[in-house]
């Protein structure tokens, strides 16, 4: 890795925040980023889905959820104040690799004691329940990785 740089994007409004991490990927190019960011009350729907059939439209209407669109596949995940998201972006040549972007993370959560291991392509567990999932893009030989970490969310808005 190149010399990290850490920034906190110091705001909870999604469309920002999916913003910040776009405009680091595209316009600061010298060395790797780890953002960490999060989100008040929101639905990500991935780049490639239909946000209707997502959502719930009377709810997040009727509870101010905020719905956005996050340039990155998968599927829809909800963010709150209880969900920690990051972003690593790094060089990158050739295809996706989720395993070189994931190990960073699941070795800082088992220094914290927090015993997470990687599942399926894409997400990470602690005791086989499902505590993060991730998605990647390459843009001019560059990766963006952004993720959750599910730590203590209102699980009564998902419906």
């Amino acid at each position: 890795m190149e010399k990290l740089h850490y920034l906190e994007t110091g705001s909870t409004n999604p469309a920002y925040n999916l913003a910040f991490e776009e405009y680091v990927l595209t316009h600061r190019m010298d060395g790797d980023y780890l953002i960490l960011w999060q989100n008040d009350n929101t639905v990500v729907v991935g780049q490639n889905q239909n946000t209707a059939a997502e959502i719930n439209r009377a709810f997040v209407e009727a509870h101010g959820v905020h719905v956005v669109r996050r340039t990155t596949g998968g599927g829809a995940v909800y963010h709150d104040l209880g969900n920690l998201n990051y972003t690593l972006i790094t060089r990158q040549s050739g295809a996706l690799d989720y395993d070189r972007c994931l190990a960073p993370v699941l070795r800082a959560l088992n220094a914290l004691g927090v015993p997470a291991q990687k599942s399926r392509t894409c997400d990470m567990t602690v005791d086989g329940k499902k505590i993060s999932g991730s998605a990647q893009k390459i843009a001019n030989g560059r990766v963006l990785h952004h993720g959750t970490l599910l730590f203590d969310a209102d699980l009564t808005r998902l419906d």
